[in-house]
């Protein structure tokens, strides 16, 4: 399986995920521990998941992975399945916590942000 984690520092998982362009991205099965494949940093010149908002066609890096943040608005987890990206929100800091977590089906999750009236998380 493919992770890519939300981390703004490459060292634990953050959040914002619409406007995110740092990611771990690890490899992990039931029977194989994770391992760091790339630290991304999805360029300026490529959109982000909330440039993509209405677009399903246009590819993202992450296409087809599975996703965990510390945070991400209401409808992300609906809009990013239609490219095949599974979203888990989670409370989790620690990477391979979170992912063995993922794996094991206990990983901590959280609500998504709902948004105000403009369309912005209300936590911002």
């Amino acid at each position: 399986m493919k992770f890519a984690l939300v981390s703004d520092d490459f060292c634990t998982i953050t959040g914002k995920t619409g406007r995110a362009r740092k990611f771990l991205v690890y490899e992990a099965t039931q029977d194989i521990k994770p391992t760091l494949v790339e630290k991304l940093e999805v360029p300026q010149t490529q959109p982000t998941f909330h440039d993509l908002h209405d677009d399903d066609i246009t590819p993202h890096p992450l296409d087809n992975y599975i996703l965990i943040t510390g945070e991400a608005g209401v409808g992300l987890s609906e809009r990013l399945s239609r490219r095949g990206i599974t979203v888990y929100i989670t409370s989790q800091t620690d990477p391979l916590e979170a992912i063995h977590g993922v794996i094991q089906g206990n990983i901590p999750t959280l609500a998504p942000t709902p948004h105000g009236e403009d369309g912005r998380c209300l936590n911002h």
